[in-house]
């Protein structure tokens, strides 16, 4: 089974939330049935001690769904918060920005992820 590699960056106004809302999602995300591997770090260029706003996820193929749920989950309960996913960095294949979450938005992040 081929390994997908997508990275998750949190964004928000105040740093602190953004460093909390990474936690939550590398937590949740971590519990998805296919993944792999999720590691939190920071961003190129942030000087900082914080861990970071980025989530560096390695899933097998067949999780686009299941991190699609997860993902989605985890917008329900942050309003403020943006989320960027990357898929395959070095092909940036995949780019795109969620906020915010309806149904309409939930059906986009898996249509999305399984690219």
């Amino acid at each position: 089974m081929v390994n997908e590699r997508y990275v998750f960056t949190v964004n928000s106004e105040d740093q602190a939330m953004a460093g909390s809302s990474a936690t939550a999602l590398g937590d949740i995300l971590r519990q998805v049935e296919g993944v792999l591997e999720a590691d939190r770090s920071k961003a190129s260029g942030i000087p900082s001690m914080d861990l970071g706003a980025v989530i560096s996820v390695v899933a097998t193929s067949g999780a686009a769904l299941a991190l699609a749920q997860g993902i989605s989950a985890w917008l329900r309960a942050r309003r403020g918060v943006t989320l960027n996913i990357e898929k395959d960095p070095q092909s940036a294949s995949l780019k795109a920005s969620v906020a915010g979450i309806d149904p309409e938005t939930a059906l986009c992040i898996v249509e999305l992820v399984r690219g």
